[in-house]
């Protein structure tokens, strides 16, 4: 007899710091799950420095860790890497050891889903992206000869294997784009609407602090090549065409593109790696955050951040595709209305108002309570 107040919660990457997208979305969704009352086991491949941490209890009753299994053979096999990396026998052992619904958090983490010794089991899949679609946009935005090559096979692959994770119950889409996209994919499979959970916290959303800033700030991981694109573009074509404005890049690992970019530029200031301290105060002292993106994939964490605990918001088209937010943003696409959105908005302090009606109107989208309902409903 199933126990459902259990449930396993396969990881792709520790959750924990919760500093990008998807930790963010694993992290707190498995609060909002113990929260609601669940008993939690969290299996995650522990790599690129990221361990065990007790934060992790917060989220978590047990714990296991596993060794991504890379490779450069893994490059030849049929399967995707980034679901042949996470092959653990381990893993398939210790979901054995009871009959509690699993929830795989992406295709990635996917390995074992069409398992005939997991057959009987509650499977569910959430996904992050079309993955497919997001490697080969990653292909387009590498400058690498090498990095194009891989992740033009890995969307190939991807591509192939979608539709293999048919065999879940239930698929939980992050952005209704990718809902539609997996009911194509997966025409037999329900799919579901799951929107992302976040670390915002609605109580204390507007401070005496929001806005007072005099800088606009993009943020982000800055070693990736999507968001690499994103900041060059900004340095190179916005940025000196905003006189008088101070500009601050902040994030992990910032690309040498991007500081060699911005070193001539005395506007610019690259923060490299903040704490999560210092990251919450650049974005709620911002005067303006300004987040664009040339991939419309998922959901991104970041503008949520900013809506959460900063003062205006300047997007782009892709930046609030499927998201249902942007009637809380400023949206401007070329250079040029980028600049004219900073020169109108920039020193005019959100007001309390403004603040309150944002609130509102995430809380209708984004409240992780609610959501949770949405996964809840069938354990």
């Amino acid at each position: 007899m199933s126990n459902t107040s259990n449930i396993h919660i396969v990881s792709f990457q520790v959750p924990y710091p919760a500093d990008y997208g998807g930790a963010i979305d694993v992290f707190y969704k498995a609060m909002a799950l113990k929260k609601a009352g669940y008993r939690i086991t969290l299996h995650t491949f522990a790599y690129d420095n990221r361990g065990y941490s007790n934060a992790l209890l917060e989220i978590a009753d047990k714990i296991h860790l596993y060794k991504r299994n890379t490779g450069i053979l893994k490059l030849f096999s049929p399967l995707p890497y980034i679901v042949k990396s996470r092959e653990s026998d381990e893993l398939l052992a210790n979901l054995l050891k009871d009959d509690a619904p699993i929830l795989f958090e992406g295709a990635h983490t996917t390995y074992y889903l069409s398992s005939p010794q997991l057959k009987e089991r509650k499977k569910f899949v959430r996904t992050h992206n079309i993955e497919s679609d997001y490697y080969k946009q990653l292909a387009t935005a590498s400058h690498s000869i090498y990095k194009k090559l891989f992740f033009l096979s890995e969307s190939w692959k991807l591509k192939h294997y979608e539709p293999k994770l048919s065999q879940a119950d239930i698929l939980f889409a992050i952005t209704e784009k990718d809902k539609e996209e997996l009911k194509k994919i997966c025409p037999a499979t329900t799919v579901e609407l799951l929107p992302c959970f976040h670390n915002g916290r609605f109580e204390d959303i507007y401070s005496q602090e929001t806005g007072t800033g005099d800088y606009v700030l993009y943020n982000g991981n800055l070693s990736v090549e999507e968001n690499i694109k994103a900041a060059l573009f900004l340095i190179k074509d916005v940025s000196p065409c905003t006189k008088g404005v101070k500009w601050i890049f902040a994030g992990k690992n910032p690309s040498e593109r991007i500081i060699k970019a911005a070193r001539d530029r005395i506007n610019i200031e690259i923060v490299a790696n903040p704490s999560d301290e210092a990251m919450s105060a650049l974005i709620r002292q911002a005067a303006v955050n300004v987040l664009i993106t040339f991939q419309a994939t998922g959901i991104k964490l970041k503008l949520l951040s900013a809506l959460c605990h900063g003062g205006h918001c300047i997007v782009n088209s892709k930046m609030i595709e499927g998201s249902k937010l942007e009637n809380l943003c400023t949206v401007a696409d070329s250079a040029q209305e980028i600049i004219s959105a900073i020169e109108s908005i920039a020193k005019r302090r959100i007001t309390r108002e403004e603040i309150e009606n944002r609130k509102q109107a995430l809380l209708e989208i984004y409240d992780n309570d609610k959501n949770i309902r949405i996964l809840t409903k069938y354990l």
